[in-house]
């Protein structure tokens, strides 16, 4: 094979890498849909991973409680017809959200987000090849803009990926809404508590109570200082990708798991950028999106790790700061888009469908009114 002959498929299988992919024809459609309202579901479906393990993660369900799961979640989107879903957690990639959209009948765009070492379907471990995707009713145009990494090191492809720790991104997509171009953007944020002082009491608490070291605790200080420093770093990134490839003028949506609540640093410095919170301007209620008082799969999965010792501080934190209720799923429009437009945000994926939740989280649905008429600011 000629050294040109390489390089061109080498070539080739990098920009296959790098893109994210796309359910679309091969020819671009023309979005011809006249909206008089705009509705955005977001929701983490949940993996079902308890994120243990180098061949195979281990999973909290049997396949046929995951499938029940599964229909709940179809039976949530058909009541609400969202035009625009964005999921997080989707696992295995590219299966789910083809077989979401297929149900469906919308089109999608996704990117794998954490998946170890993979080539193609292969793997390790096994069973993780996770992501976020956007999906859109086929006469919106929907087509991707672009994605970036936002954290953990290695890379993360669509099929081919070499990391060991947990990685980010924000993917970008847009459609066509009324003759304009509306910019989408799907995220979903590192997890860790708040570092504030409840949170630093509540350490102190485990420390005495299941005689941890004094080492263990300053690891554990020094580990909730990076975890939030670590999120911080991912609303920096975010915002200089979204300002490199959404125009300044644009409609811009963005969604996910932002693993942070509204008042928390890395999200104020988001929505100083140029956002709000659908959810605020419409509810003043609390609005959990977290929420173990009420999520059937938070109370069966998770509650058995608080009361026992773990072999760090830092997970035994976890354990429990996984039963503090945040609303941390959010619908952020930016500023060009007036807010007077939200007609109504509410929480959803909330309700039990034979017995069990969609997810373990609980989603945020929210109607936009749409005066975005070609050429209209």
């Amino acid at each position: 094979m000629s050294v040109r002959i390489f390089v061109m498929i080498f070539h080739l299988m990098i920009v296959c890498f790098l893109s994210c992919h796309s359910e679309m024809e091969m020819q671009q459609r023309e979005a011809i849909t006249d909206k008089s309202e705009l509705r955005l579901m977001t929701l983490n479906v949940w993996s079902g991973l308890d994120y243990k393990g180098t061949l195979i993660m281990g999973e909290y369900e049997p396949p046929e409680v995951r499938e029940t799961r599964f229909q709940a979640l179809l039976k949530e989107i058909r009541s609400l017809s969202p035009d625009i879903i964005a999921v997080n957690e989707a696992n295995f990639l590219p299966d789910y959200v083809e077989r979401l959209s297929d149900e469906l009948n919308y089109d999608y765009i996704y990117h794998v987000g954490i998946s170890g070492l993979h080539v193609w379907r292969i793997g390790l471990p096994w069973n993780l090849k996770e992501g976020d995707a956007i999906l859109a009713r086929k006469d919106l145009g929907l087509q991707c803009v672009g994605r970036k990494q936002l954290s953990g090191g290695g890379f993360v492809w669509n099929n081919f990926s070499f990391h060991t720790q947990d990685a980010t991104q924000v993917l970008v997509g847009k459609v066509t809404i009324n003759g304009r171009e509306v910019y989408l953007a799907v995220t979903h944020w590192h997890a860790s508590p708040q570092d504030d002082e409840s949170i630093k009491k509540l350490l102190g608490k485990l420390k005495d109570k299941w005689g941890y070291t004094d080492e263990a605790y300053r690891s554990a200080l020094e580990k909730l200082k990076s975890d939030n420093e670590w999120r911080m770093d991912e609303a920096k990134r975010m915002i200089s990708y979204l300002k490199e490839v959404v125009p300044s003028d644009a409609p811009l949506i963005v969604m996910g798991d932002f693993n942070a609540e509204i008042d928390w640093p890395e999200m104020r410095y988001f929505l100083k950028a140029g956002f709000y919170d659908t959810y605020s301007v419409a509810s003043s209620n609390e609005g959990y999106t977290w929420d173990a008082e009420r999520n059937y799969n938070i109370k069966k999965f998770y509650g058995g790790d608080r009361e026992r010792k773990h072999d760090n501080l830092y997970d035994h934190l976890n354990a429990h700061n996984e039963f503090i209720r945040k609303r941390i799923d959010f619908i952020l429009n930016s500023v060009t888009i007036p807010r007077d437009s939200v007609a109504s945000s509410r929480v959803c994926a909330d309700v039990l469908y034979e017995g069990v939740h969609p997810s373990d989280h609980f989603g945020v649905f929210t109607v936009l009114g749409v005066p975005l008429q070609k050429g209209s600011r």
